[in-house]
Protein backbone atom coordinates (compact mmCIF):
# COMPACT_ATOMS: atom_id res chain seq x y z
CA UNK A 1 0.00 0.00 0.00
CA UNK A 2 1.31 3.46 -0.87
CA UNK A 3 2.05 5.67 2.12
CA UNK A 4 -0.59 8.36 2.63
CA UNK A 5 -0.26 11.72 4.31
CA UNK A 6 -0.99 12.11 8.01
CA UNK A 7 -3.21 15.12 7.23
CA UNK A 8 -6.14 14.56 4.84
CA UNK A 9 -5.32 16.42 1.65
CA UNK A 10 -8.39 18.64 1.53
CA UNK A 11 -7.62 19.92 5.06
CA UNK A 12 -4.30 21.23 3.74
CA UNK A 13 -6.03 23.25 1.06
CA UNK A 14 -8.20 25.48 3.25
CA UNK A 15 -8.83 28.88 1.69
CA UNK A 16 -6.20 30.75 3.69
CA UNK A 17 -3.57 28.12 2.89
CA UNK A 18 -4.30 28.18 -0.85
CA UNK A 19 -4.09 31.97 -0.94
CA UNK A 20 -0.96 32.10 1.19
CA UNK A 21 0.91 29.49 -0.85
CA UNK A 22 0.64 31.71 -3.92
CA UNK A 23 2.40 34.53 -2.06
CA UNK A 24 4.63 33.00 0.64
CA UNK A 25 6.82 29.88 0.91
CA UNK A 26 5.21 27.19 3.07
CA UNK A 27 7.83 25.92 5.53
CA UNK A 28 5.86 23.46 7.59
CA UNK A 29 2.41 21.90 7.91
CA UNK A 30 1.79 20.76 11.46
CA UNK A 31 -1.21 19.00 12.94
CA UNK A 32 -2.91 22.35 13.46
CA UNK A 33 -0.57 25.14 12.33
CA UNK A 34 0.96 26.11 9.01
CA UNK A 35 4.18 28.11 9.06
CA UNK A 36 5.27 30.40 6.22
CA UNK A 37 8.44 32.32 5.49
CA UNK A 38 8.21 36.06 4.78
CA UNK A 39 10.87 36.82 2.15
CA UNK A 40 10.89 40.57 2.88
CA UNK A 41 11.42 39.81 6.57
CA UNK A 42 13.74 36.79 6.77
CA UNK A 43 13.93 36.98 10.57
CA UNK A 44 10.16 36.58 10.90
CA UNK A 45 7.56 33.86 10.31
CA UNK A 46 3.83 33.81 9.67
CA UNK A 47 2.07 31.20 11.86
CA UNK A 48 -1.49 30.34 10.85
CA UNK A 49 -3.76 28.30 13.13
CA UNK A 50 -6.20 26.08 11.22
CA UNK A 51 -9.44 24.46 12.42
CA UNK A 52 -7.88 20.99 12.14
CA UNK A 53 -8.22 18.71 15.15
CA UNK A 54 -6.10 15.77 16.26
CA UNK A 55 -6.57 13.13 18.92
CA UNK A 56 -4.12 10.41 19.94
CA UNK A 57 -1.64 11.86 17.40
CA UNK A 58 -4.05 11.31 14.48
CA UNK A 59 -5.40 14.28 12.50
CA UNK A 60 -9.10 13.70 11.96
CA UNK A 61 -10.91 14.29 8.70
CA UNK A 62 -12.83 17.18 10.24
CA UNK A 63 -12.69 20.91 10.92
CA UNK A 64 -13.89 22.58 14.11
CA UNK A 65 -15.26 26.04 13.24
CA UNK A 66 -13.54 28.94 15.09
CA UNK A 67 -10.95 26.66 16.70
CA UNK A 68 -7.98 28.30 14.99
CA UNK A 69 -9.32 31.74 15.79
CA UNK A 70 -9.63 30.88 19.49
CA UNK A 71 -6.06 29.53 19.60
CA UNK A 72 -4.73 32.69 17.97
CA UNK A 73 -6.76 35.15 20.04
CA UNK A 74 -5.99 33.38 23.31
CA UNK A 75 -2.25 33.48 22.61
CA UNK A 76 -2.60 37.22 21.92
CA UNK A 77 -4.53 37.62 25.18
CA UNK A 78 -1.68 36.15 27.24
CA UNK A 79 1.24 37.75 25.36
CA UNK A 80 -0.04 41.08 24.01
CA UNK A 81 2.54 43.66 25.19
CA UNK A 82 -0.01 46.24 26.34
CA UNK A 83 -2.15 44.26 28.76
CA UNK A 84 -1.24 40.58 28.37
CA UNK A 85 -0.82 38.78 31.68
CA UNK A 86 2.51 37.33 30.49
CA UNK A 87 3.69 40.46 28.64
CA UNK A 88 6.82 40.72 30.80
CA UNK A 89 7.98 37.26 29.72
CA UNK A 90 10.20 37.61 26.61
CA UNK A 91 8.35 35.96 23.73
CA UNK A 92 8.31 35.68 19.95
CA UNK A 93 5.09 37.62 19.25
CA UNK A 94 5.64 40.54 16.85
CA UNK A 95 2.23 41.35 15.32
CA UNK A 96 -1.36 40.09 15.43
CA UNK A 97 -4.77 40.94 14.04
CA UNK A 98 -4.77 43.87 11.64
CA UNK A 99 -1.15 44.50 12.57
CA UNK A 100 0.07 41.54 10.49
CA UNK A 101 -0.64 43.49 7.28
CA UNK A 102 2.48 45.61 7.74
CA UNK A 103 4.63 42.53 7.16
CA UNK A 104 2.72 40.85 4.34
CA UNK A 105 2.61 41.22 0.55
CA UNK A 106 -0.12 43.55 -0.66
CA UNK A 107 -2.24 40.65 -1.95
CA UNK A 108 -2.60 39.29 1.60
CA UNK A 109 -3.48 42.54 3.36
CA UNK A 110 -6.94 43.37 4.60
CA UNK A 111 -7.95 39.70 4.80
CA UNK A 112 -9.97 39.56 8.03
CA UNK A 113 -10.14 35.74 7.98
CA UNK A 114 -6.32 35.58 7.88
CA UNK A 115 -5.96 38.32 10.50
CA UNK A 116 -8.16 36.28 12.86
CA UNK A 117 -5.94 33.19 12.80
CA UNK A 118 -2.41 34.37 12.00
CA UNK A 119 0.51 35.75 14.01
CA UNK A 120 3.79 37.31 12.94
CA UNK A 121 6.52 35.85 15.15
CA UNK A 122 10.26 36.15 15.53
CA UNK A 123 12.27 33.19 14.31
CA UNK A 124 14.02 31.33 17.09
CA UNK A 125 15.47 27.88 17.64
CA UNK A 126 13.08 25.86 19.78
CA UNK A 127 14.65 23.66 22.45
CA UNK A 128 13.58 20.06 21.70
CA UNK A 129 11.75 19.63 25.01
CA UNK A 130 8.03 19.86 25.74
CA UNK A 131 8.00 21.84 28.97
CA UNK A 132 5.03 20.19 30.69
CA UNK A 133 3.89 21.60 34.03
CA UNK A 134 1.32 19.86 36.23
CA UNK A 135 -0.65 21.26 39.12
CA UNK A 136 -3.19 18.43 39.35
CA UNK A 137 -2.95 14.68 39.07
CA UNK A 138 -4.69 13.54 35.88
CA UNK A 139 -4.10 12.08 32.42
CA UNK A 140 -0.88 10.11 32.03
CA UNK A 141 0.29 11.25 35.47
CA UNK A 142 -2.79 9.66 37.06
CA UNK A 143 -2.13 6.45 35.13
CA UNK A 144 1.46 6.38 36.37
CA UNK A 145 0.34 7.10 39.93
CA UNK A 146 -1.90 4.04 39.97
CA UNK A 147 0.54 1.81 38.11
CA UNK A 148 3.69 2.77 40.03
CA UNK A 149 2.43 2.93 43.62
CA UNK A 150 2.39 6.71 43.68
CA UNK A 151 5.61 7.32 41.76
CA UNK A 152 5.03 9.93 39.03
CA UNK A 153 7.92 11.20 36.89
CA UNK A 154 10.49 10.34 39.59
CA UNK A 155 8.34 12.11 42.19
CA UNK A 156 6.85 10.03 45.02
CA UNK A 157 3.35 11.27 45.82
CA UNK A 158 1.34 10.42 48.92
CA UNK A 159 -1.29 7.67 48.90
CA UNK A 160 -4.97 8.48 48.72
CA UNK A 161 -4.98 10.93 45.78
CA UNK A 162 -7.52 10.57 42.99
CA UNK A 163 -7.96 11.66 39.40
CA UNK A 164 -8.05 15.47 39.51
CA UNK A 165 -6.48 15.92 42.96
CA UNK A 166 -4.41 19.04 43.39
CA UNK A 167 -0.79 18.10 43.96
CA UNK A 168 0.49 18.48 47.52
CA UNK A 169 1.87 21.93 48.35
CA UNK A 170 5.45 20.68 48.59
CA UNK A 171 5.42 19.61 44.92
CA UNK A 172 2.86 22.04 43.46
CA UNK A 173 3.37 22.58 40.60
CA UNK A 174 5.97 20.23 39.18
CA UNK A 175 7.91 20.00 35.94
CA UNK A 176 7.49 16.82 33.88
CA UNK A 177 9.29 17.37 30.57
CA UNK A 178 8.83 15.15 27.52
CA UNK A 179 10.46 14.79 24.16
CA UNK A 180 9.14 16.74 21.18
CA UNK A 181 8.28 13.86 18.89
CA UNK A 182 7.79 14.61 15.19
CA UNK A 183 6.50 11.06 14.77
CA UNK A 184 4.42 9.19 17.34
CA UNK A 185 4.00 10.06 20.99
CA UNK A 186 6.11 12.36 23.14
CA UNK A 187 8.12 10.35 25.66
CA UNK A 188 8.85 11.29 29.29
CA UNK A 189 12.23 12.79 30.09
CA UNK A 190 14.03 12.89 33.40
CA UNK A 191 13.90 16.40 34.86
CA UNK A 192 17.43 15.78 36.10
CA UNK A 193 18.62 14.99 32.57
CA UNK A 194 16.96 18.15 31.23
CA UNK A 195 18.64 20.14 34.01
CA UNK A 196 22.01 18.65 33.10
CA UNK A 197 21.65 19.33 29.37
CA UNK A 198 19.88 22.70 29.34
CA UNK A 199 20.27 24.13 32.83
CA UNK A 200 17.62 24.90 35.40
CA UNK A 201 16.10 27.87 33.61
CA UNK A 202 13.74 25.71 31.50
CA UNK A 203 11.99 24.37 34.59
CA UNK A 204 12.17 27.67 36.47
CA UNK A 205 10.61 29.69 33.68
CA UNK A 206 7.95 27.06 32.93
CA UNK A 207 6.93 26.89 36.59
CA UNK A 208 6.88 30.69 36.87
CA UNK A 209 4.60 31.07 33.83
CA UNK A 210 2.28 28.31 35.00
CA UNK A 211 1.96 29.67 38.52
CA UNK A 212 1.17 33.19 37.25
CA UNK A 213 -1.51 31.87 34.89
CA UNK A 214 -2.89 29.43 37.48
CA UNK A 215 -3.55 32.18 40.01
CA UNK A 216 -5.20 34.37 37.38
CA UNK A 217 -7.42 31.56 36.06
CA UNK A 218 -8.44 30.52 39.56
CA UNK A 219 -9.85 34.01 40.12
CA UNK A 220 -12.00 33.47 37.00
CA UNK A 221 -13.36 30.16 38.36
CA UNK A 222 -11.03 28.01 36.24
CA UNK A 223 -8.36 25.45 37.10
CA UNK A 224 -5.42 24.94 34.75
CA UNK A 225 -4.74 21.30 35.58
CA UNK A 226 -1.68 21.03 33.37
CA UNK A 227 -0.13 22.70 30.33
CA UNK A 228 2.92 22.65 28.11
CA UNK A 229 5.21 25.39 26.86
CA UNK A 230 7.80 25.69 24.13
CA UNK A 231 10.86 27.80 24.78
CA UNK A 232 13.56 29.05 22.45
CA UNK A 233 17.25 28.72 23.16
CA UNK A 234 17.22 32.50 23.66
CA UNK A 235 14.80 32.09 26.56
CA UNK A 236 11.74 33.28 24.65
CA UNK A 237 8.31 31.78 25.14
CA UNK A 238 7.15 30.54 21.72
CA UNK A 239 4.31 28.86 19.83
CA UNK A 240 0.80 28.82 21.31
CA UNK A 241 0.39 29.65 24.98
CA UNK A 242 -2.20 28.35 27.45
CA UNK A 243 -4.82 27.37 24.89
CA UNK A 244 -7.31 24.46 24.94
CA UNK A 245 -4.95 22.60 22.61
CA UNK A 246 -2.00 22.85 24.99
CA UNK A 247 -3.72 22.93 28.38
CA UNK A 248 -6.36 21.16 30.42
CA UNK A 249 -8.95 23.64 31.77
CA UNK A 250 -11.56 22.70 34.36
CA UNK A 251 -14.36 24.78 35.83
CA UNK A 252 -13.97 24.82 39.62
CA UNK A 253 -17.55 23.61 40.13
CA UNK A 254 -16.98 20.71 37.72
CA UNK A 255 -13.70 19.82 39.44
CA UNK A 256 -15.29 19.81 42.89
CA UNK A 257 -18.18 17.65 41.66
CA UNK A 258 -15.80 15.22 39.96
CA UNK A 259 -13.75 14.76 43.12
CA UNK A 260 -16.93 14.12 45.10
CA UNK A 261 -18.12 11.55 42.53
CA UNK A 262 -14.61 10.06 42.07
CA UNK A 263 -14.62 10.64 38.32
CA UNK A 264 -12.38 12.50 35.89
CA UNK A 265 -13.25 16.21 35.61
CA UNK A 266 -14.54 17.17 32.16
CA UNK A 267 -12.22 19.63 30.47
CA UNK A 268 -13.12 22.61 28.31
CA UNK A 269 -11.13 21.46 25.30
CA UNK A 270 -11.37 18.63 22.75
CA UNK A 271 -12.18 16.04 25.42
CA UNK A 272 -15.58 15.31 23.84
CA UNK A 273 -13.76 14.36 20.63
CA UNK A 274 -11.35 12.11 22.54
CA UNK A 275 -14.27 10.35 24.23
CA UNK A 276 -15.92 9.82 20.84
CA UNK A 277 -12.63 8.50 19.45
CA UNK A 278 -12.27 6.02 22.32
CA UNK A 279 -15.61 4.48 21.35
CA UNK A 280 -14.91 4.00 17.64
CA UNK A 281 -14.96 0.36 16.56
CA UNK A 282 -11.99 -0.28 14.29
CA UNK A 283 -11.56 -3.07 11.71
CA UNK A 284 -8.23 -4.02 13.31
CA UNK A 285 -7.46 -6.70 15.89
CA UNK A 286 -4.96 -6.93 18.73
CA UNK A 287 -2.47 -9.77 19.18
CA UNK A 288 -5.18 -11.95 20.71
CA UNK A 289 -7.45 -11.45 17.72
CA UNK A 290 -9.91 -9.21 19.56
CA UNK A 291 -11.24 -6.20 17.63
CA UNK A 292 -9.69 -2.94 18.76
CA UNK A 293 -12.19 -0.42 20.10
CA UNK A 294 -10.95 3.16 20.14
CA UNK A 295 -8.58 5.18 17.98
CA UNK A 296 -6.29 5.31 21.01
CA UNK A 297 -5.69 1.58 20.52
CA UNK A 298 -3.99 2.22 17.16
CA UNK A 299 -0.46 2.87 18.35
CA UNK A 300 1.36 3.16 15.01
CA UNK A 301 0.49 6.67 13.82
CA UNK A 302 2.54 6.17 10.63
CA UNK A 303 0.67 3.07 9.45
CA UNK A 304 -0.97 3.67 6.06
CA UNK A 305 -3.77 1.27 6.97
CA UNK A 306 -4.50 3.11 10.20
CA UNK A 307 -4.30 6.52 8.52
CA UNK A 308 -6.64 5.46 5.74
CA UNK A 309 -9.14 4.26 8.34
CA UNK A 310 -8.86 7.48 10.39
CA UNK A 311 -9.39 9.60 7.29
CA UNK A 312 -12.51 7.61 6.41
CA UNK A 313 -14.20 8.46 9.72
CA UNK A 314 -16.88 11.10 9.98
CA UNK A 315 -16.96 12.97 13.28
CA UNK A 316 -20.60 13.53 14.31
CA UNK A 317 -21.89 17.06 13.79
CA UNK A 318 -22.97 17.38 17.41
CA UNK A 319 -19.46 16.49 18.60
CA UNK A 320 -17.99 19.20 16.36
CA UNK A 321 -20.49 21.78 17.64
CA UNK A 322 -19.85 20.85 21.27
CA UNK A 323 -16.13 21.32 20.68
CA UNK A 324 -16.58 24.76 19.13
CA UNK A 325 -18.82 25.73 22.05
CA UNK A 326 -16.22 24.57 24.59
CA UNK A 327 -13.37 26.46 22.91
CA UNK A 328 -15.43 29.65 22.76
CA UNK A 329 -16.58 29.23 26.36
CA UNK A 330 -13.12 28.89 27.84
CA UNK A 331 -12.00 31.88 25.79
CA UNK A 332 -14.85 33.99 27.14
CA UNK A 333 -14.30 32.89 30.74
CA UNK A 334 -10.55 33.54 30.65
CA UNK A 335 -10.59 36.84 28.79
CA UNK A 336 -13.94 38.41 29.69
CA UNK A 337 -14.58 38.98 25.97
CA UNK A 338 -16.62 37.19 23.38
CA UNK A 339 -14.38 36.11 20.51
CA UNK A 340 -15.82 38.70 18.04
CA UNK A 341 -15.46 41.52 20.59
CA UNK A 342 -11.83 40.60 21.34
CA UNK A 343 -11.01 40.40 17.65
CA UNK A 344 -12.53 43.82 17.04
CA UNK A 345 -11.41 45.70 20.16
CA UNK A 346 -7.99 44.15 20.87
CA UNK A 347 -6.88 42.72 17.53
CA UNK A 348 -8.25 45.57 15.43
CA UNK A 349 -10.02 43.29 12.97
CA UNK A 350 -12.91 44.90 11.11
CA UNK A 351 -16.23 43.13 11.48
Amino acid sequence: MNKIQKIPEYLKTALHTKILKTELPLLNTGKVRDTFAIPDHPDLLLMVASDRISIFDFVLNALVPLKGEVLTALTVFWLEPGNGLLRKIPNHLIAWGAGIDAYLPEALRGNSALQARALIVQRCDIIPVECVVRGHLTGSAWSDYRKNNGLVFDQQLPAGLQDGSKLPDDVFPFFTPTTKAHIGHDQPLSAADVLKEHGGWLADKSLQIYFTAYKYALAQGIIIADTKFELGDNGWLADEVLTPDSSRFWLIDEWEGALKDTRTPMALDKEVVRLWGKGVLTPFADVSGKKIVGINGLKDTESSEFLQFIHSLSVPTEIIQMTTDRYCKIFRLLTGYSLPDFQRQVMGIAA
